[in-house]
């Protein structure tokens, strides 16, 4: 089962300088490029001013600081995208086209140039201009800031006009237009950077406008932009919540308190189907649910161990009959739905007795000697991981390991997932919106963000193939070389795709999730 190894955007200087010319011939229309919904959308959507009210209950908390580089919440990621604009956009094809910017090119390997749009305005009123990228692109990919994670080092910028923009990467980088596309690296006005005023409110150039944050329980308000470059929204306001608990979620749906709810569990969504007012999207997404290793500790820094601990878990039956199919077995590190992924012979399969040679050969036979591990799941947050976590536990011990399995809310999950000293496995998720790997595989194992200690060639791997501006080449590379590198040093086990589940009020149209999760609530509208 091979999928298509080419990747939209990474391509040689002659291909990247054609495209360039295509982009600039449609930038002054639709800012997404041609997309079939959008059109039909143009058809449909009520005319007037915005008009209306959705909210948006999460199932992962915000951080209650709004500096959009500075944290590690898909959930405000999420929200941020209703706010800020990216120099480039990804359509429904898969192709990169403008977003802030509306052409580029890349006229020596490590320089990216950029021509902006013009007319464009910050919620404040100041205009944009390159100044706003040079300050934003410098101030992400610094290392102090926990958003660097998206950018493989820092980049510095040079400010040719008002509408140019240059940026050095310091090594040729293949997955540029993935990185500025994939939600990360949002644009921000120089002065409220430069002021340390980010963490105050968003301010962006996006469709909506902030209005107020009074806590958890009111949440995030937001209020249609209608002077948005990109055509003004049809909902006037969008308010976004944290609700932990998917039970409140449902009911919250179910009364019209809630529009939108997300992270559905899977024994909720016959319950939802079945209501003639209510509607569920399910989309596999580029996300993987990740078994990491505490590798920074023994005994998890022992390899055969960890080969042990991936043939032990019955990933098909988490997905079959935990998750009720909602969710997909992966076949090699990336899911089916990222670029580049195709079938391994030599990925971890369900295989026990494997698991028992193996954990011999790691110095435990039948777990003798081996303490007992901590495992730590959250709840409440990615559906049903408390219920496939008890049957990790239990795939463990019947090869002789002993695991206690730890539940966490999921604010001290988010918390703990950082540190190294948190037990010795650790279920996570890391939903980069893009299909494209490269951001993730480099913030997993480039940068090391979750475990904290890097394999060399882990690093050595990765380092190549961004620097690969022949696409081909770099496919070819990914399956030759990155793929069974990764493998075979195993610091982290992608077990299976996420499936994001979205219920929502049928009221509510053209509202669509796409495998990267960044819906754009402006294109829709409520009846």
């Amino acid at each position: 089962m091979s999928r298509d190894p080419s990747t939209p955007g990474a391509v040689g200087r002659r291909e990247f300088l054609g495209l360039t010319a295509g982009f600039a011939a449609f930038a002054g229309g639709a800012p997404f490029g041609f997309d079939p919904a959008r059109a039909l959308a143009a058809e449909t959507a009520p005319s007037g001013p915005p008009s209306g009210s959705v909210t948006f209950l999460s199932a992962e908390n915000l951080s209650g600081k709004w500096n959009p580089y500075n944290h590690t919440l898909l959930a405000q990621s999420r929200l941020q995208a209703a706010a800020y604009d990216l120099l480039v956009f990804t359509d429904e094809n898969r192709n990169y086209v403008p977003g802030l910017a509306v052409s580029w090119s890349n006229p020596e390997p490590s320089v990216w140039e950029f021509k902006l749009r013009e007319g464009v305005k910050f919620h404040d009123g100041t205009p944009f201009t390159a100044k706003d990228v040079k300050a934003t692109i410098e101030y992400n990919s610094d290392p102090a800031q926990a958003g660097s994670f998206f950018f493989p080092n820092k980049f510095t910028c040079e400010v040719v006009d008002d509408l140019t923009v240059r940026i050095n990467t310091g090594a040729p980088y293949a997955a540029m237009p993935a990185l500025l596309a994939c939600g990360g690296p949002v644009i921000s006005p120089a002065h409220v950077i430069e002021a340390g005023k980010l963490d105050e409110k968003f301010v962006g150039t996006g469709p909506y406008k902030w209005v107020s944050y009074a806590g958890e329980e009111a949440g995030v308000k937001l209020e249609a932009n209608e002077e948005y470059w990109g055509a003004a929204p049809h909902i006037k306001d969008y308010i976004f919540r944290f609700v932990g608990d998917s039970q409140t979620r449902l009911a919250a749906l179910q009364s019209g308190q809630a529009q939108i709810i997300d992270r559905v569990e899977p024994d909720q969504i016959a319950t939802i189907e079945a209501d003639p007012n209510l509607a569920v999207q399910r989309i596999n997404t580029v996300e993987s649910k990740w078994l990491t290793f505490r590798v920074a500790n023994a005994p998890m820094d022992n390899l055969k161990l960890r080969q042990a601990i991936a043939h032990a878990i019955d990933v098909p039956s988490i997905v079959k009959f935990i998750l009720m199919d909602s969710g997909q077995v992966n076949t090699c590190f990336l899911t089916a739905a990222q670029t580049f992924s195709e079938d391994s012979s030599t990925f971890p399969k369900f295989d026990p007795e494997k698991a028992k040679a193996l954990l011999a050969e790691a110095g435990y036979p039948n777990g003798e000697g081996l303490r007992e591990l901590t495992y730590y799941v959250s709840v409440g947050f990615y559906p049903k991981t408390r219920e496939y976590g008890q049957l990790i536990v239990q795939n463990l011990a019947d090869i002789g390991i002993k695991v206690n399995l730890q539940t966490l809310e999921v604010a001290k999950y988010n918390q703990l997932l950082f540190d190294p000293n948190a037990g010795d496995l650790f279920d996570h998720g890391w939903f980069i919106a893009s299909y494209d790997p490269e951001v993730l595989l480099s913030s997993l194992f480039r940068t090391a963000l979750v475990t904290k200690v890097k394999s060399p060639k882990n690093v050595e791997v990765l380092e190549k193939e961004s620097g690969m501006l022949v696409p081909e080449e770099r496919a070819a590379y990914f399956k030759s070389t990155v793929l069974p590198t990764l493998e075979t040093e195993l610091y982290e086990y992608p077990m299976f795709a996420s499936q994001l589940v979205t219920a929502t009020v049928k009221t509510l149209k053209n509202f669509v999730v796409p495998p990267t999760a960044y819906a754009r609530i402006e294109k829709a509208w409520i009846e």
